[in-house]
This record gives C-alpha cells, structure tokens and sequence, in this order.
C-alpha cells in the first residue's frame, strides 16, 4: 500500500486514499501473510488497486469471509472479518488469487475504470486527490497527515 500511495502521487501512508479501505485491508493482510518471495509478486497489485476508492465494503468482507469459510459476528468491525478471513488462508497463491478477486470485484463495481486508466493516474498524479487536500499537497483540515512534508508534484510543476 506504500508503494501505491507513492504511484499515486499520495503522501506516503499504507492507507492510499485512491484504494478502498476494506480492499487496502485485505491487500495489508495477504502482504503480512505471505513469505518474501510471494510479497514481490504482489508488486504488480500496486497499480492495480489505484481508483477503487468506490467499491462495495460489504460486497468485499462477504467475499473474503466465504473464500475462508468463516462465518464472522455482524458487531464485528470489517478490519476484523478480513484480517480473519486472510488469517485461516495458507499459501502465496491462494492469498494472491483472494487479492486478485478483490480487485476484480472493485473493479466491476466501478466499471470504466480500467487498469490502463488506473495506470495514467498512477503516472501524472493526481491533482486535488483527498490525500493530498485541494492545496497542492499541504494537507486539508482535521487530516491527521496534514503535518507531514507535501509530496513533490513534477507532472504539474510551474
């Protein structure tokens, strides 16, 4: 998720604001689930995650509890069910595939968001994103990130 929000041109942070935060969970636990050799090949996830901010929570969490056969409480936050879920799946290719369906269910919820689109945002920056405020990237009020050093916008540099 770190290397996202930089493709992103987001302040560094392992929550990205271009990626849904049930699907930034579920990308955070199948990392911390898999051995080395599988983490580098989840690299290719860090530009296709980028524009999913809109995809369905409850659609995801069902998803990730049924792939894990688990059945999760409904008072249960929704970091917990995925972190479950991600938790009783073993292997680096079972935890790629439950990342990469994610991916294809945000992905159908948003439709006309391809990855090629995802990719020219992840390349120019993005302009008045969430993460970065409406301020050239000195943060927006109340943003517990506002205090941190603005990231350098070469695309849209004067």
């Amino acid at each position: 998720m770190e290397l996202t929000s930089v493709l992103a041109g987001e302040v560094w942070s392992d929550r990205p604001a271009c990626v849904h935060p049930v699907l930034a969970c579920v990308a955070r636990c199948v990392n911390d689930q898999s051995t080395e050799d599988g983490r580098r090949r989840l690299l290719p996830f860090a530009v296709r995650v980028i524009g999913t901010e809109k995809a369905p929570a409850e659609r995801l969490i069902a998803h990730c509890a049924r792939r894990a056969g688990i059945v999760a409480p409904k008072w249960w936050p929704r970091d917990w069910v995925v972190s479950r879920a991600v938790r009783a799946m073993s292997g680096d290719e079972v935890l790629r595939r439950l990342l990469d369906e994610c991916v294809a269910i945000c992905r159908e919820a948003t439709r006309g968001t391809s990855d090629e689109q995802a990719a020219r945002g992840a390349v120019g920056g993005r302009r008045g994103h969430r993460a970065t405020g409406h301020a050239g990237g000195r943060g927006t009020a109340g943003d517990p990130r506002a205090g941190q050093v603005p990231r350098r916008d070469h695309a849209h540099a004067g």
